[in-house]
């Protein structure tokens, strides 16, 4: 019994490329930046609650899982992509792509908390 069918092997002759480790570098860290301003942004989304001193109008409930989703999804996505980063450059493949993508998808979770935040709080 052989375990060739589940090893992947590596070439040996294939050098690493270094603009593609250089770029997902700087791009994982543009991520853990962006995930840290938008987790301190998620604590202020909570102030978009004053407004609802004088009327009952707002939507307290959509207004914690605006917020919830800004604090807690932002570094979930960072995470994933972190993890998939280092798998796909172990593996040699173009992981800038998944740290550019993780940044893409961060900045989306975070318009979709804030846009949420800001349809429970009337004008």
């Amino acid at each position: 019994m052989s375990n060739e069918g589940f090893v992947e092997y590596t070439p040996e002759g294939k050098p690493p490329r270094t603009w593609d480790f250089f770029l997902t570098i700087f791009l994982l860290l543009l991520l853990l930046i962006l995930t840290g301003v938008f987790v301190i942004l998620g604590f202020g989304l909570s102030v978009a609650t004053l407004g609802c001193a004088d009327s009952g109008a707002c939507n307290y409930l959509v207004i914690s899982i605006g917020t919830l989703i800004v604090m807690i999804g932002t570094p979930v996505v960072a995470l994933a992509g972190i993890v998939v980063s280092v798998v796909w450059i172990a593996r040699r493949k173009r992981s800038w792509l998944i740290a550019l993508i993780a940044c893409v998808l961060s900045v989306g979770v975070f318009a979709l908390g804030t846009t949420l935040v800001n349809l429970a709080v009337p004008a």
